[in-house]
Parts: C-alpha cells; sequence; structure tokens
C-alpha cells in the first residue's frame, strides 16, 4: 500500500471512529447496555487496527457500522433530526449555565450611573449617515446605539388634559390621536400647540442600557459583602411602586443587624462613616456622583436622624445615584432578604462603550 492510500484509509477509519462516539454520545443514557458493550468492542477493534495496520479493514468498519447502528439507528441520522438534538443539547446546557452559574441582566434605568448605564438618549434632529436599513444594524450591534424618531399619526392640537403618563410610555393626544412616547425619551420632548401630521415629535439617538453577567454560585459559598454590585428578586417587597416580578440591581451599602444612615451625603453605618471598600468613597468625592449619597423626601432616610435598621438576614440596596426620582431603593422599601439575591455583577459584556469588561 503506497503512502498516499495509507492516509486515506487512516482518514477513513478515523471518521468510522468519530461515527460510533457520536452514537454512543446520542443515545448512551437510553441505549441498551449491551449494546453498548458490543459498540465499545468494535470501537477498540478498529483503534487496534489503526496502531497497527493489520487487519481485516472491511470486516473490522462492517462491525463498527452494525454495533453503531444498533445503538443510533442510521434511520434516525436524518439532517433535521441531527440538527434538531444538537440545538436542543445546545440550549439545555445554556439553559443549565443559567439556572446554576452565570445570567444574563439589562440595566433599564439610571439609578446605577455612572457606574453603569441605563438606556440613555441623545438629542438628535434627524437621521446621520449610518442610520439607514442596511447599516443600523451593525451600527446598534456593535455601539448599542439606534436613531429613533416619532412623528405625528395626524394633524391637531396637542391635547395637554388628555396627555398621560402611562406605566413606561408617555401618551400624548393630538388630534384626537394617541401616541406613545417612549419614557426614557421624555427628556427631549419639547412642546408644541399644533402638530402636522408627520412632524417629529420626538427624535434622538437611543442608546441601550449596559447588559451585563451575573455569578449566581458566589453566594451560595460566600456570604454578601458590602460594596458588592448585586441582582436581587422583587418579590418580598412590600411598596406599592416596585414590581412583584423583576429584578433590581443596586450596591450593597448596609449588611445585617446594622443601623444605617445619611448623614452630610456620607452613608454612616453604626455611628460609622462608610468608606471601605474605596468606591464608598469615590461616590462621596467625585463629581460625577453628585457629590454623595442623598436623603430624599418621602423615603425612610428623610434627614440625618433617620435611620434604617437591618435584620438578621437583611441587606440594604441603594444606587449610585441617588438624586430625587433616581433611584427606586432601599431608602424607600428598606431591606432584602438573603434568599433574594440572585448575585453580584461580573461582567458588562454590551454594549461595547466604555463600562465594557469587569464590573467594579
Amino acid at each position: 500500500m503506497d503512502f498516499f492510500a495509507k492516509r486515506k484509509l487512516k482518514k477513513q477509519l478515523k471518521e468510522y471512529l468519530h461515527m460510533a462516539r457520536h452514537a454512543r454520545h446520542m443515545r448512551e443514557d437510553i441505549a441498551d447496555p449491551a449494546d453498548l458493550a458490543v459498540l465499545d468492542q468494535a470501537e477498540a477493534a478498529l483503534v487496534e487496527l489503526q496502531q497497527s495496520g493489520q487487519g481485516e479493514v472491511e470486516a473490522v468498519i462492517q462491525r463498527l457500522e452494525k454495533a453503531a447502528n444498533k445503538v443510533y439507528p442510521f434511520a434516525r441520522k436524518t439532517p433535521m433530526m441531527e440538527w434538531t438534538e444538537t440545538i436542543i443539547v445546545a440550549l439545555g446546557a445554556a439553559m443549565a449555565i443559567r439556572a446554576f452559574f452565570f445570567q444574563p441582566f439589562k440595566i433599564p434605568t439610571g439609578s446605577m450611573q455612572p457606574t453603569l448605564n441605563g438606556i440613555t438618549v441623545e438629542q438628535k434632529a434627524e437621521a446621520g449617515l449610518f442610520d439607514n436599513a442596511l447599516t443600523k444594524f451593525p451600527k446598534w450591534l456593535l455601539t448599542g446605539t439606534s436613531y429613533k424618531e416619532i412623528r405625528a399619526k395626524a394633524s391637531g392640537r396637542l391635547d395637554r388634559a388628555a396627555s398621560r403618563p402611562e406605566g413606561d410610555k408617555l401618551i400624548l393626544v393630538i388630534g384626537g390621536v394617541e401616541h406613545k412616547v417612549p419614557g426614557y425619551m421624555g427628556e427631549l420632548l419639547e412642546f408644541r400647540e399644533y402638530y402636522s401630521k408627520g412632524d417629529v415629535i420626538v427624535s434622538g439617538n437611543v442608546i441601550a442600557g449596559d447588559h451585563i453577567l451575573v455569578n449566581k454560585m458566589k453566594y451560595n459559598w460566600m456570604s454578601p459583602e458590602r460594596g458588592d454590585i448585586s441582582v436581587f428578586d422583587t418579590r418580598n417587597i412590600a411598596d406599592p411602586r416596585v414590581r412583584k416580578d423583576t429584578f433590581y440591581i443596586k450596591r450593597m451599602v448596609g449588611l445585617p443587624n446594622e443601623k444605617i444612615q445619611i448623614q452630610n451625603r456620607r452613608l454612616v453605618a453604626d455611628g460609622e462613616i462608610v468608606s471601605e471598600p474605596p468606591m464608598f468613597e469615590t461616590i462621596a468625592t467625585d463629581p460625577k456622583y453628585s457629590g454623595g449619597h442623598a436623603t430624599t423626601a418621602g423615603s425612610r432616610l428623610e434627614t440625618a436622624e433617620d435611620f434604617i435598621q437591618l435584620g438578621e438576614a437583611e441587606y440594604l440596596m441603594m444606587g449610585d445615584n441617588t438624586k430625587p426620582n433616581m433611584s427606586l431603593d432601599g431608602r424607600f422599601f428598606g431591606g432584602v432578604p438573603r434568599e433574594d439575591f440572585q448575585g453580584p455583577a461580573i461582567f458588562v459584556y454590551w454594549p461595547f462603550r466604555e463600562h465594557w469588561g469587569v464590573v467594579r
């Protein structure tokens, strides 16, 4: 047998071996153990043939094909079937990873700015060069930025009395017709008394909030720590302003059994100013963070004398941006039970902007 014939035979034997292993991987959990044992023996014979180069090639291959077919019938090996099984396995693995290891979340609001961004908008009067049908998706995929505009569907006056907030939207009534404006674009609105059909009501670049990965394993082995940026379930929060079927992300500022106050825009735990980890000094002194944490009218921390006493397994969570109306957090609803935590944020995986990378 010349060199090229040997090379071709070696490649064929490798493919048959791959076929047999694929059959076992696809059916070893439900196949008859006796059939699996026969397949193992047939594989061993082929491996021995590969290594020694001695033996009846056709007989060994036929034996392997017969054993593989017994475990994973050829009739089931249609491309559609194999693709379906592969997709099911991949989805199962992804769901297991999501349930037990790492889970993605997105940040919708600005309560953690500038540490993490929620959805933000920039004033823009009209579509730009890359806001066309061909390039807008690649632009959004790379930068998280998309141009959005809302135009009047009818001519007429703006009915201010009928216009109203509704959930996370603003309803504007123009010429008797309702127009839905996303709440995050509300800051760009410049109201006019009269609109003609087709007029731009509001327009701008919408920048997606940071999308993060949460480590769901850590709190199974370690206690939450002050300074963690953590995701928690809202199911046990008794505040009518907080939805029961969602998750919040805030920074952990108070630990079990502590008495938490805000004095001179500094966090105080059991009478001591909180300065560790260093992020709390940054929040208190860096102008980007608006001069520290704030007491807020209508919350449980309205004045420097007010305090929140945490229970045995409760943690206090606050946004990094505690300006009025920016963070519905522990100042309003108090402590969060440990059992409701999903885990700490570890990585911003999209968009590829200033916060991409490890969460600090």
